[in-house]
């Protein structure tokens, strides 16, 4: 039970300090999120108790994981949102509906676990609005991931709602979720407060050496100092033995809570081991199990009073250790008891998925009438989007299935439910004896299709592209549609990891010739054939050759994704095609289409790819404060989640932004894209960082960067870095560089024949051309751009133009190019070529007025998408669902936007112009 007031704690005045401060901040309407990390038994838990203590007049929250509900998804969050689910009805009905098949209170289709979170966020917001709620999470690295999820999205998100979150955490599993969420160390007691505890714990007199010896032994853990007397024997005492290495102390501890448990009576011990078994803590069904075995309740109050569990409104062990020790002790048939006296007594609209789990547990056969439903629980967990969970169901399920192709089957759909759910590295030890003893050649295959697919979410690039081509050649003669999709995915990955992949069955050259001898498959072409068979020419017989079949799989996806006929997986390659044509008008539309159809099927994991593709048609199109706010959702997405950072469009943007450092450091940072094989991010950045030194008239250092992008062909990328090097070469005066660009660039836009093709071709000509051919050229050039959607080029194109008629000594038609540009670059907020136009304008003698920076241009990127949001009519409500924050949070930052911008209201925000870029 809590105790009536906070007690003493010796040697955490740190912590202590930490603590009291978030309580404060809550108090004056601020969030506050620490994860206390530390070792079992280090104190942690009463940390979070003393931390409960002190919230007088908090709302209290108070969770706990357990390592055998780590695969029921959102049992965490059931706990969580209990005290919760009557202001559910107050929640925006998507976020409700979401919440509601989460936990189990509604069927529906899978709720995006991002929504799922956004739902936590607004319920936990609205119940603070009333008084401030302190969250505590013990033992997080076992709450399931999907919980975990939520919770480290809300911590991510709260800013101005009075709501702690206390996360309490060993080193157990890869907690990447909150590894990111501020920290503190939980050390051991120095040696004077672990004599102090040591002296609380054992009363009486103590031999010298032996408490020094325990002192070590204990290394300042204080359950340890506490138990240790109890693990070890009075000759290990007596003789100063103990734990050779501090590693060994929570088997040594366990192994002392079970000899505790030895002096027990047979009904506590089995009191305890119903406990163990039901990690839910529901009291209810632990009484009512006790009773179907014939147990009284006096047993389970002995528990208690053995202080190694506690029951109020759950049920709770005074340490993880005594539930493991508890369960492991036991003897198979005994736990088999326990949890059919479980499975006999759960119930409740959220108790099918307990049930099932209990009788798994309870067989000691195989049973298929069993297995199929274990099968069937998996499938409920995927409509809660508990992937995770449907993949411990379905290994079960493998465990008791008898016969054994069906065995196989069902474990070829664990490991993929392991792979839906973000654990790969599962995935494959699953994937080890999927196809044991079963002779069935497409069954392997795809086994192997499934290992391949493990490797490159392991990030594991190269293996994936060699797992992958191995298997396409498996399944010609098995298999011939999906081994165009085997071969589709092997040389998008062999593309992807580009100039990093440099063996013969990993490289582009490699993955394209083993594609080409792919069987043709029966009837029409899907757009995924066209594509291989369009990638394949183009990679083994060059550009020129590849455009014509290029150009009709992008045709044949246009038409296909109106007729909503096209993958979601196929998207991203798409748009990479459309750059490689040079066809911005197609670009820009599937971009689109990706983020629409992303959005409306609620895939809100999967839209920073979407958003970032989008942003970069924003970039081109001169957009530029477009693309930031796409990738500020992006970004906040990608931290609600926890997910690495997606950087395909960053770098660009900072490059046209004149953002040198924050471009530099983007660009440059390449041990990411090393680590996970994705050499066409290196391109990318170094493509990003041409843009910057041209833009800022660093022309030696652009030239530097195209030519070491230019050291492999990339696709897509490799078109629009020749058209830099021609122009940082030609400012350089190096006219052999610049003309073998130019050529390289004519041939491929002639092939494309695009208006941004032909525009750049015409504008590469004009730069490496003089007299009036060059003054053509340009014409042509600004005509062709005039009707693309790449917008920087036309601007970009009346700067040159500008500065070559001022090398001509036509200083008046100099400046009207250059005004122009001037206009165009201002608008976009294109900052680096801005400043290199106005410095060519000042030397035609004309004064540049440059934008006067008021109060406005303090506003931060997310002030700025809250800003614009309000100026578009969005309530606080729809602003915070659109940027996965509280509404709580918008309010606060739009007073920060009222004062910067010196307004008092919506009304005045609407005519208010905010900056660019």
């Amino acid at each position: 039970m809590m105790e009536d007031g906070p007690r003493r704690l010796l040697g955490r005045q740190r912590e202590q300090q930490v603590l009291a401060g978030l309580l404060t901040a809550a108090r004056e309407g601020r969030s506050g999120v620490v994860v206390l990390r530390g070792a079992a038994g280090i104190g942690k838990t009463s940390l979070l108790t003393y931390v409960l203590a002190r919230a007088s007049g908090f709302r209290a929250i108070r969770i706990a994981g357990f390592e055998s509900e780590m695969e029921l998804s959102y049992s965490g969050l059931q706990q969580f949102c209990a005290p919760l689910l009557g202001r559910l009805d107050r929640l925006p009905d998507p976020q409700q509906r979401a919440l509601r098949i989460a936990l189990g209170l509604t069927d529906g289709d899978p709720p995006d676990r991002l929504m799922v979170g956004l739902a936590v966020l607004t319920l936990l917001s609205e119940a603070s609005s009333e008084r401030p709620t302190i969250c505590v999470i013990d033992d997080a690295q076992w709450v399931d991931a999907a919980s975990l999820q939520a919770l480290s999205f809300v911590a991510r998100r709260i800013l101005a709602d009075p709501i702690v979150m206390i996360f309490a955490a060993c080193q157990r599993r890869d907690d990447r979720l909150i590894s990111d969420l501020p920290e503190v160390q939980v050390r051991g007691l120095n040696d004077d407060d672990a004599r102090a505890l040591l002296t609380t714990t054992v009363p009486g007199d103590l031999n010298e050496q032996v408490r020094e010896n325990i002192i070590a032994e204990a290394g300042g853990n204080p359950l340890a100092l506490m138990e240790l007397h109890r693990v070890l024997s009075p000759a290990e005492l007596a003789g100063g033995f103990g734990l050779a290495e501090a590693g060994q102390l929570t088997s040594r501890l366990e192994r002392g809570f079970g000899r505790r448990l030895e002096e027990l009576s047979d009904e506590t011990a089995t009191v305890l081991l119903i406990a163990a078994a039901e990690p839910s803590g529901e009291p209810r069904w632990l009484s009512s199990a006790a009773h179907q075995l014939g147990i009284a309740e006096s047993a389970i109050e002995a528990a208690e009073k053995a202080d190694l569990i506690t029951v109020d409104s759950r049920v709770r062990f005074r340490h993880p250790l005594i539930r493991s020790a508890v369960y492991r002790g036991a003897r198979t048939s005994e736990r088999r008891r326990a949890h059919q006296a479980l499975a006999d007594v759960v119930d409740g609209p959220a108790a099918q998925e307990h049930r099932i789990w209990h009788l798994a547990h309870a067989a000691n056969k195989p049973d298929e009438d069993l297995a199929q439903q274990l099968v069937r629980s998996a499938q409920q967990a995927c409509a809660r989007s508990g992937a995770a969970a449907a993949a411990a169901f379905l290994a079960c399920a493998v465990e008791l299935t008898p016969e054994q192709r069906t065995r196989a089957e069902r474990a070829l759909l664990a490991a993929s439910a392991k792979l839906n759910s973000g654990a790969p590295e599962a995935a494959s030890r699953l994937l080890m004896g999927a196809s044991n003893g079963v002779e069935d050649e497409l069954l392997s295959a795809k086994t192997d299709l499934l290992r391949a697919k493990a490797a490159f979410a392991a990030s594991r690039g190269g293996e994936a592209t060699s797992l992958l081509l191995a298997t396409a050649k498996r399944l010609d003669d098995l298999d011939p549609e999906l081994a165009k999709e085997t071969y589709f995915e092997a040389l998008t990955t062999a593309i992807l990891a580009g100039r990093l992949a440099n063996t013969p069955d990993t490289n582009v050259m490699g993955v394209a010739g083993a594609a080409r001898h792919a069987a043709t498959t029966d009837g029409a072409q899907r757009v995924v054939d066209l594509m291989l068979d369009a990638l394949v020419t183009r990679v083994t017989d060059g550009y020129t050759a590849g455009t014509p079949v290029l150009k009709r799989a992008i045709e044949e996806f246009v038409r296909c994704d109106a007729a909503d006929a096209v993958d979601l997986r196929w998207y991203d390659m798409a748009t990479r095609i459309c750059l490689d044509l040079f066809d911005h008008d197609a670009f820009g539309r599937i971009a689109a289409r990706q983020l629409e159809r992303l959005r409306a099927a609620g895939v809100l994991a999967l839209l920073p790819v979407g958003l970032a593709t989008s942003a970069a048609a924003a970039i081109f199109g001169g957009r530029l404060a477009e693309a930031a706010a796409h990738l500020a959702e992006a970004e906040a997405i990608t931290t609600a989640i926890g997910g690495p950072p997606l950087r395909r469009s960053d770098p660009l943007l900072a490059a046209y932004r004149g953002q040198e450092a924050r471009c530099r450091e983007m660009a440059q940072a390449t041990d990411g894209a090393v680590d996970h094989g994705q050499g066409l991010s290196i391109a990318a950045g170094l493509f990003a960082l041409a843009v910057l030194h041209n833009g800022m008239g660093q022309y030696a250092e652009a030239l530097k960067a195209c030519e070491t992008a230019l050291e492999y062909d990339d696709f897509a990328v490799v078109n629009y870095t020749l058209a830099e090097t021609v122009e940082a070469a030609i400012h350089c005066g190096d006219l052999a560089k610049s003309a073998e660009a130019r050529d390289a660039l004519v041939e491929r836009a002639t092939a494309s024949g695009t208006d941004t093709a032909l525009g750049l071709a015409a504008r590469s000509r004009a730069l490496t051309s003089d007299g009036p051919v060059a003054e053509a050229e340009y014409h042509t050039a600004i005509s062709h751009f005039t009707r693309s959607p790449a917008v920087v080029y036309l601007a970009r194109t009346h700067l040159v133009y500008g500065e070559w008629l001022r090398r001509q000594g036509r200083r008046v038609d100099a400046r009207g190019q250059l005004r122009t540009a001037f206009q165009m670059f201002t608008e976009m907020g294109a900052d680096g070529f801005a400043e290199r136009t106005s410095r060519e304008l000042e030397a035609t003698g004309e004064t540049v007025r440059r934008k006067r920076m008021g109060a406005e241009a303090e506003l931060t990127t997310q002030e700025t998408h809250i800003a614009k949001l309000a100026q578009a009519g969005s309530t606080n409500s729809e602003i915070a669902a659109a940027l996965f924050i509280s509404p709580r949070t918008v309010e606060w930052h739009m007073s920060k936007i009222f004062t910067k911008l010196g307004v008092t209201s919506r009304k005045e925000l609407r005519k208010t112009e905010l900056p660019v870029g």
